[in-house]
């Protein structure tokens, strides 16, 4: 804030010189035009310097902000260059997703109508242009307000349907149809939470029981829900609501507390790949949830990113005991998804709560604190750049 108040002033104290300025030039072209003086020569107009948006490029990173004095808040930052880019006013604890073309921002959000009383009104913001102004909204039937949780907003990878997880009172996914505008189907997804999807239309999401439930469609748009096997112990080691899944693959890294990797293939019928341990990638023992065990762990905010041309899995990790997610990673860790292997093991210069790595021919590796943001050489770990930001909730990179 006090920076924020320094920069008001000097541009108050700029705008005030350049009155005085005009005001005395006023005043010497008076009093030279009457003494007969010649005419001053008449100045070129000036144009902006605002570059209008074009689309996110590949080097890009979007993320939304946590800043309790400031609100909420979209900001998109050129990762070639640490540059602010553009920014869009949201809902604090809104959620986001970027169209296939890159240029049309959809933002899951909530509003009172007295700051932070009255009555309420859920909507699906769209934003794009060359300003990303606001394009209209969809009225929603509800939404999840939590601390931001990345899957419970989605699109399906063709760009044609939106999924929001909401309490409608009960756990729901709202599909909605982009091209119309229009709320497409409510779908019951009793015990479960949250909502990835896969193939043209259908989606998953977790369950109490440590299973998944599978939403697929028929050619009349109704969806039918069930349950498969439980995969994983929901008691003892249950996966991170901030495991990574692939929309275009439909492939999905479920991660639980202690580091084991879930790999399944989601579709109608999913498929279930033997789990595989971080820590036991790393040459060590793998980590249990055992009172006492000081191992390392994945923990953070965000803290997997997913690179989908190398099968590269990128972890936040940790020395902790058991139950310890929620503390950042000092360190990342770099997998071979395939393989089960550690390619490499780098230091960041502040323990990161968010990750992300874009999906173009030359990435690069976001590592988010909660007041920096570091660019940094997917291959080598080397910092490239750096930039102080708003405390982050979410992030999202191209090609997600």
């Amino acid at each position: 804030m006090k920076r924020i108040a320094h920069e008001a002033a000097k541009a108050a104290a700029s705008v005030g010189a350049l009155l005085i300025a005009a005001a005395l030039g006023a005043t010497v072209w008076s009093t030279a035009r009457a003494a007969g003086a010649a005419a001053p020569p008449v100045l070129q107009s000036e144009t902006a310097g605002v570059t209008p948006f074009a689309g996110l490029t590949p080097h890009e990173l979007t993320y939304s902000t946590m800043d309790g004095l400031t609100g909420g808040g979209i900001r998109i930052i050129d990762g070639d260059t640490a540059k602010l880019v553009a920014s869009v006013y949201s809902s604090q604890y809104a959620n986001f997703a970027w169209a296939p073309d890159h240029r049309t921002l959809y933002v899951s959000e909530t509003y009172w109508t007295l700051g932070n009383r009255g009555t309420r009104e859920d909507v699906l913001s769209i934003y794009g242009g060359p300003t990303l102004s606001n394009e209209g909204e969809i009225t929603l039937p509800g939404r999840l307000i939590s601390d931001p949780k990345t899957h419970t907003f989605a699109l399906s990878s063709d760009g044609r349907y939106g999924y929001d997880y909401s309490f409608q009172p009960a756990p729901a996914v709202t599909v909605i149809d982009l091209h119309s505008r229009k709320v497409a189907a409510s779908v019951e997804i009793p015990g479960c939470g949250l909502v990835f999807p896969f193939g043209e239309r259908g989606f998953a999401s977790l369950c109490a029981d440590g299973s998944l439930a599978v939403a697929d469609v028929d050619a009349q748009g109704k969806y039918t829900v069930r349950r498969t096997k439980r995969f994983f112990d929901v008691m003892h080691d249950p996966v991170m609501d901030e495991s990574v899944a692939d929309g275009r693959s439909g492939l999905a890294f479920f991660v639980t507390y202690d580091g084991w990797v879930h790999p399944v293939q989601l579709a109608d019928t999913p498929r279930f790949e033997k789990a595989w341990s971080l820590e036991q990638a790393a040459g060590m023992s793998a980590a249990t949830s055992r009172g006492g065990q000081i191992t390392w762990r994945p923990g953070g905010q965000v803290p997997f990113a997913y690179q989908r041309s190398r099968h590269r899995l990128f972890a936040l990790m940790h020395e902790g005991p058991p139950w310890s997610f929620e503390k950042p990673g000092s360190e990342i860790w770099v997998l071979d998804a395939r393989s089960h292997r550690l390619l490499h093991r780098w230091d960041v210069p502040e323990s990161a709560y968010l990750v992300a790595v874009t999906a173009d021919a030359h990435p690069l590796l976001f590592a988010l604190s909660q007041s920096w943001l570091w660019v940094m050489d997917p291959d080598s770990g080397a910092v490239l750049r750096a930039t102080q930001i708003l405390t982050p909730g979410l992030v999202r990179v191209r090609g997600e």
